[in-house]
């Protein structure tokens, strides 16, 4: 009886390992900007007086125009081969020209254990912003398979990216803000937000596991 108990347990927990997380963040805390930047980001700043829902969001800049600034919105450990990532978020771009920039979209590169540590990227085939003002961007990424993965990565960073097209912005011009940031990953990954405890990922079934053996 014991033996079969431990059998159905193993199988939902087997089951259970397959099913899916989805967390948001809305800047809400007050607190949250990044995990990091890279390039000519003028900064990063949780404000309240502008957002798609709620009262706050984060608000950005490219200064000085050159290089493609990226702006570290979440960090993503604990995946395995073939999880695939899901994310989506809410922009605001008021260049209705599609002659001219600024343009943003979502981008992922891969770290070791140290989000600061590149290690390959995971690139990014979602679309850029249109100039409509709010609008809603999304991209996925099947991990150690988008892009090109250094051996050592153990983790995702997605990224928010501006492109401003240096000559042709002008100055001032790139300012952007950015809210409500969705993430679909595997309940084995756990997925960091900007002043964000991690996400638990051990559920009830895999503990129930562990009691039998105690």
């Amino acid at each position: 009886m014991r033996l079969l108990t431990i059998m159905l347990v193993l199988t939902v927990a087997a089951t259970g390992a397959m099913a899916d997380q989805t967390l948001s963040y809305g800047w809400e805390d007050g607190v949250g900007t990044a995990h990091g930047i890279y390039g000519n980001v003028g900064g990063t700043v949780n404000v309240g007086d502008f957002s798609h829902s709620g009262d706050r969001s984060l608000y950005t800049w490219e200064e000085p125009l050159g290089g493609t600034p990226q702006v570290y919105l979440a960090w993503i450990t604990g995946l395995q081969l073939n999880d695939v990532v899901n994310v989506d978020c809410w922009v605001f771009d008021d260049t209705p020209d599609p002659d001219y920039y600024p343009r943003f979209r979502l981008w992922g590169h891969y770290s070791t254990n140290d989000i600061n540590d590149y290690a390959g990227t995971a690139s990014g085939l979602g679309p850029y912003t249109t100039g409509i003002g709010w609008e809603n961007i999304a991209d996925s990424w099947t991990y150690g398979v988008s892009g090109t993965p250094d051996p050592d990565a153990t983790a995702l960073v997605i990224e928010f990216r501006i492109y401003s097209g240096t000559g042709v912005t002008p100055p001032g011009d790139t300012d952007t803000w950015v809210d409500d940031i969705t993430i679909t990953a595997p309940d084995n990954a756990t997925i960091y937000f900007p002043d964000r405890e991690p996400v638990g990922n051990e559920d009830s079934s895999w503990g129930a596991v562990k009691n039998l053996f105690r």
